[in-house]
């Protein structure tokens, strides 16, 4: 199995993951204390840190630890979900989206876009 085929499957995966991701913060917003939710959040994002740390892939892996930091937060109840919270999710959300298609399409994200969530 060649370097590409692995890597294109990690991409495949990221597509999984960031459904689930979607779905799982569209959930959040009606439960915003279901744990269960939030810990399948933290995992999709976990995984994509992983698979993306696997490959070198610094700036995917330097963002998904950021967002899963504050989604600790919230699992160790130190961080209540509220309108405002939901928003940087969904906007993270939407920033490692782009992230992923970023490094998947080995092309370059607006540096301005990084830095505004």
């Amino acid at each position: 199995m060649s370097g590409n085929s692995i890597r294109d499957t990690f991409f495949e995966e990221c597509e999984e993951l960031l459904e689930a991701l979607v779905e799982g913060l569209s959930q959040m917003e009606e439960a915003s204390d279901d744990m269960e939710v939030i810990n399948a959040v933290f995992r999709a994002v976990h995984s994509i840190q992983g698979g993306a740390g696997a490959f070198g892939l610094n700036r995917l892996v330097n963002f998904a630890h950021t967002f899963e930091t504050v989604l600790d937060k919230v699992r160790d109840r130190e961080l209540p979900v509220d309108e405002k919270l939901m928003a940087v999710f969904h906007r993270s959300g939407d920033k490692l989206s782009d992230l992923v298609a970023a490094e998947r399409d080995e092309s370059e994200l607006d540096p301005d876009s990084e830095a505004s969530v």
